[in-house]
């Protein structure tokens, strides 16, 4: 009986040991990738047709991702913000110790009034104009410029400071409580940019104020400072330098700056000028307060969301892990072994690769 033998050569040999080594090597790198991610090195090829699962949700966790980035730092400006108004507010508070023992009437530090108030200013004007990561935080949604103008500094728009104001305002003086009472009305619509105030460059908000104005051209209210802290919830938390509370607060620290009230010898003008002017920082304390409760319940839902929001994280991570993640001891094992299968690979290829047919003549 005749039979037939099917041989293959040397080089066939080699050639199949070369291709089962090289894919035990593509193998083997595959396996030493997951062992140190401990995630699947094709995911998407190893997931088939729940890769579109994966896909989901690692969109939802970089969706979610952008909006903890974006609320911690909206957590860090309101805290700065919270910060500033509280400083401001001792400041205020500081002046108006020494302001109300003079109300009833002048008393020995009166004739500090005056250069008091100016350095409350300087001062209240450097905290309002205080920016985070240089934008000015209470400047409005127009924040490419400080918010305040400094007492002596000339606003470019209008050619006036806020001295300048005040001194075209209240003139050489009060003549009589008449006069100061009408004086006091007019720095309250100065200070509030009524309409009515003539010329506009006097303005609270042309000439003291540079950010965002209380109302737009057409009339509406001016929009605020928002955020969006998640998928459905836009958080307005705006606070600006030309709110009541700040006006009110500058309104009466300008009265007294702008002049020296131990020179008024009327007792009826001084009460009513010093009372005025005290009244508006009392107003204007009273305003920052309300401001600092708001915020501060503000700042309660960004860390409420941010909790969510980390938690939610934490789930995303679970899924994805469960999904893309591999089992370190079963990568290691599978490494192991693709080890020794590629070393005995590696020596019959080198066996088969020094056959000759002349070691056998």
């Amino acid at each position: 009986m005749i039979g037939t033998v099917r041989t293959m050569s040397t080089l066939d040999a080699l050639s199949t040991q070369r291709r089962v080594a090289a894919d035990l090597d593509m193998r083997l790198s595959k396996a030493a990738t997951e062992a140190s991610t401990g995630q699947k090195a094709d995911i998407y090829q190893a997931l088939g047709l729940r890769a579109s699962e994966a896909l989901v949700l690692r969109a939802g966790m970089a969706r979610n991702e952008t909006f903890i980035a974006s609320n911690e730092m909206l957590s860090s400006r309101l805290e700065l913000t919270a910060l500033t108004l509280s400083q401001t507010r001792e400041t205020a508070q500081g002046f108006l110790d020494l302001a109300v023992s003079n109300i009833g009437g002048p008393t020995q530090t009166a004739g500090e009034l005056q250069h008091a108030a100016k350095l409350a200013l300087e001062r209240l004007t450097g905290q309002i104009n205080t920016t985070f990561r240089g934008v000015p935080v209470f400047a409005g949604t127009d924040s490419g410029q400080p918010p305040l103008q400094h007492w002596d500094a000339v606003n470019p728009a209008t050619g006036l400071s806020p001295n300048d104001v005040l001194g075209m305002t209240v003139g050489m003086g009060l003549a009589d409580a008449a006069d100061a009472t009408d004086k006091v009305g007019q720095l309250a619509d100065i200070f509030a940019s009524a309409p009515t105030v003539l010329p506009a460059d006097l303005r609270f908000e042309n000439t003291f104020f540079n950010g965002t104005p209380q109302l737009a051209l057409d009339g509406t209210a001016s929009p605020r400072v928002t955020a969006r802290i998640d998928e459905s919830t836009t958080l307005q938390h705006g606070v600006q330098a030309n709110d009541p509370a700040f006006t009110d607060l500058l309104r009466g620290l300008s009265m007294l700056a702008s002049l020296d009230v131990s020179t008024i010898t009327d007792p009826d003008t001084y009460q009513v000028w010093v009372g005025a002017a005290a009244n508006a920082i009392s107003s204007g304390i009273s305003g920052l307060i309300e401001a600092e409760s708001r915020l501060g319940s503000q700042q309660q839902t960004v860390e409420q969301v941010l909790g969510t929001q980390r938690d939610r994280q934490s789930l995303f991570n679970s899924q994805v892990l469960t999904l893309e993640g591999v089992d370190p001891y079963e990568a290691a094992t599978r490494l192991s072994q693709l080890q020794t299968q590629l070393e005995a690979t590696y020596a019959i290829t080198a066996r088969l690769s020094r056959l000759s047919f002349l070691n056998y003549m």
